[in-house]
């Protein structure tokens, strides 16, 4: 009898140093949750990383298409162009189409480059994309193609207005005598550019006032003045 008691004792204590069958599952339930969880915030955080990136992408777009434009439009001057024959304004702005006499063009070779081209600015709906159209000189002919390249991808909404100092869709205005190449040459004071990228609204305005060019035409008239006898 006491030999039993004892071999009872000795099979309960095995029993109860072991796991039921109840506590694994709930063990085995407990490291599924935790692994689900864990799973869910790793991909989390990976998802975070992803349109960081992306968001970083589309910043860096729109700061070199920014810094493009604010270039470009520093440097615009009052030189009309002779685009086919066609005596264009200095700057255009008619149904969505724009484009602008510009010079800064370096010529470190010495080739005889013109520092003066012309700028345009294309937005096609149906890519989504805003293009730069450039031609080499202001006088150009038919056959002369621009240098294309893309300023911005993924535009949903583009649209140029001048200020002058209020907005307005069109330039030259339309008081202007296009007849007179002299009103040719008027600018704006500056333009403003609504246009929307990934659903994201962006508003930017440039001043047209480029001193350098206005200094340099005036240190000119004066030099000319000083030379009359």
């Amino acid at each position: 009898m006491q030999m039993k008691n004892k071999q009872n004792q000795t099979l309960h204590s095995q029993h109860r140093s072991g796991f039921t069958l109840v506590e694994l599952l709930v063990a085995i339930a407990i490291f599924a949750v935790l692994s689900t969880l864990g799973w869910k915030v790793f991909d989390y955080l990976i998802k975070v990383k992803e349109r960081n990136t992306e968001h970083e992408v589309n910043l860096g777009q729109l700061q070199e298409a920014y810094q493009q434009i604010l270039r470009d439009t520093v440097q615009a001057v009052p030189l009309n162009a002779n685009m086919n024959n066609d005596i264009q304004p200095a700057l255009v702005l008619q149904n969505g189409r724009f484009n602008f006499s510009k010079t800064g063009v370096t010529d470190p070779l010495q080739q005889g480059i013109s520092p003066d081209e012309r700028v345009e600015y294309q937005y096609r709906a149906d890519e989504k994309k805003l293009y730069r159209l450039k031609y080499r000189n202001l006088n150009s002919s038919g056959r002369d193609q621009p240098e294309s390249s893309v300023l911005l991808n993924d535009v949903d909404q583009f649209e140029i207005v001048v200020l002058n100092p209020n907005e307005s869709t069109s330039w030259p205005d339309g008081q202007v005598d296009l007849n007179d190449a002299t009103q040719k040459q008027i600018l704006p004071k500056g333009i403003k550019i609504k246009l929307t990228v990934k659903d994201v609204a962006y508003e930017w305005i440039f001043s047209l006032l480029n001193t350098d060019y206005l200094k340099q035409q005036s240190n000119n008239q004066n030099n000319n003045s000083n030379n009359l006898p």
